[in-house]
């Protein structure tokens, strides 16, 4: 799910889809259609002998608004797509998709698969307007999110089964606004602020964001490789093995992000450093947008500052990405982009790139 550089409210968030009355529920909806470079269907780069290919990419979702008011005038509300209907329904790790929220005078509380406090007044890099989101290398990795490290689907050190569901107080007057978070066992303490307001003809906005985190356990599925004799040759084969865990070192998360609109004109730029026992990373990206008439064009790029321990691999590595999109009506728009995923002298990076329709209802 993309995020703006500052979301409001959930009760804004809850509002897409053309809520037409205090209390009820809304459908929403959106689908694509068109052609992938070297993608899969979701817009993650392909690995191996499926690089370089050519296929049709094509989605449909829908879900679910549902909002209430309270006779002393509190709202409340809850979001779900219908794909992610089994994790919005708890179990015994808690809600892990979709959110549910209150909100009133004392501010908003949101619950589930929502965003960190850090992430909340940070965001991510403007300009993405791809069909697919090709690996999403515009967005910023938040240890709050339980994310990953760019295209490093496999990287311990940000997959953190325990930062869903997340809990968060948000509280704005004025422009400014306060936000504060905890995971699950409420062991984490995530806080973000910022401002918006209007300077110049234009828009400015400043936003801040700081995460504590315990250290957590992850699970690395593990491989064994050994010889058999297929056919009467000896054959190397590798196949799943056991699951090895790991504890990943608490640690802390700083981010900073400054942008604005003027015009036709958007643009922002987004640093990150978290440190911990065994990992450390900085990132600094800038993201920028043009439209005119029916016409956007987006532009971004990440680099990764520095990276040691278990990220090392990553150091010195950047990505960016052009991007753009037609307005056709009703919805509906042609979109499409290329990027160049991360990449340095120890990691080969990737081309990846799509065209054609996207459809919001």
């Amino acid at each position: 799910m993309k995020k703006v550089l500052f979301a409001t409210t959930a009760t804004a968030a809850l509002a897409i889809g053309g809520m037409a009355s205090a209390q009820g529920i809304s459908l929403f909806g959106d689908a694509r259609l068109g052609l992938g470079y070297n993608i899969n269907n979701e817009g993650d780069p392909l690995t191996g002998d499926d690089e370089d290919d050519v296929r049709a990419v094509s989605r449909v979702r829908f879900g679910v608004n549902m909002t209430g008011e309270t006779n002393s005038g509190i709202t409340f509300g809850a979001t779900i797509r219908a794909d992610n209907a089994i994790g919005g329904q708890g179990g015994a790790i808690g809600q892990s998709e979709g959110s549910v929220f209150v909100s009133g005078s004392f501010g908003t509380l949101t619950l589930g698969d929502t965003n960190g406090a850090d992430e909340q007044w940070v965001g991510d890099l403007m300009g993405n307007y791809s069909l697919t989101g090709l690996g999403d290398i515009n967005e910023t990795v938040y240890i709050s999110n339980g994310g990953n490290f760019g295209n490093d689907d496999t990287n311990d050190f940000f997959a953190n089964p325990e930062a869903r569901p997340t809990i968060r107080y948000d509280f704005e007057i004025a422009g400014f606004g306060l936000s504060l978070s905890s995971n699950r066992d409420l062991s984490d303490v995530g806080v973000g602020g910022g401002y918006s307001g209007e300077f110049g003809g234009g828009t400015f906005e400043i936003g801040l964001g700081y995460y504590d985190y315990s250290e957590f356990d992850v699970q690395q599925p593990t491989t064994i490789t050994g010889e058999v004799i297929i056919d009467g040759v000896p054959t190397t084969v590798t196949v799943p093995g056991l699951e090895e865990q790991f504890t990943v070192p608490g640690g802390e998360m700083y981010s900073g992000v400054i942008g604005g609109t003027f015009g036709d004109f958007g643009a922002n730029v987004i640093y990150t450093s978290a440190d911990s026992d065994s990992s450390s990373f900085q990132t600094l990206g800038i993201g920028g947008t043009f439209g005119f008439g029916d016409y956007d064009i987006g532009a971004f790029y990440n680099n990764i500052i520095e990276a040691d321990g278990g990220l090392s691999t990553f150091d010195s590595a950047d990505a960016y990405g052009l991007t753009a999109q037609y307005d056709l009506g009703g919805g509906a728009s042609v979109n499409g982009g290329v990027v160049n995923t991360y990449g340095n002298d120890d990691v080969d990076s990737a081309t990846v790139a799509d065209f054609g329709i996207k459809m919001s209802f």
